[in-house]
């Protein structure tokens, strides 16, 4: 990690938009309707796959919500009829995507931009280069190896 900080780094600004993640995520629960949150799940999952397509069930979409399944299905449903998605047996496709981002709620923005804005401004950073190159495996003198 030494040796290359542009990944230390990165890896550090994913580890807080996870934390984001995480965060929005438990408020979002408590803050917004089915449908709103519903949506903006839809939306990051979709972002996380870079696919319209999700191979989800009504069943597990209630449990990662934390819903029941029959207001998870509801919900489809209403999505379904306003031409938002399709359901397939264990796949949704989003058809409307712009559409279904403003049924979304705002969390869906607040997280897809943290992830986004960690990405970019890691993929801008120029890389260091090192006058003289140190060891690759070296041990520091105050550290001992794990037995």
């Amino acid at each position: 990690m030494n040796e290359r900080p542009e990944i230390r780094e990165r890896i550090a600004r994913h580890g807080q938009a996870l934390n984001l993640h995480c965060a929005q995520t438990g408020l979002c629960g408590v803050r917004h309707d089915r449908e709103k949150r519903l949506a903006s799940w839809l939306c990051l999952a979709s972002d996380a796959a870079d696919a319209e397509s999700l191979p989800v069930t009504h069943d597990y979409l209630s449990s990662v919500l934390g819903l029941r399944r029959a207001g998870v299905t509801q919900a489809l449903i209403r999505f379904e009829d306003q031409g938002l998605i399709r359901m397939n047996r264990g796949v949704l496709q989003i058809n409307e995507r712009k559409c279904l981002e403003q049924n979304a709620c705002c969390c869906y923005r607040l997280i897809s931009d943290t992830y986004a804005s960690a990405q970019f401004v890691t993929a801008t950073k120029e890389p260091t280069v090192r006058s003289s190159p140190e060891p690759r495996y070296a041990i520091r003198p105050d550290r001992r190896p794990h037995p």
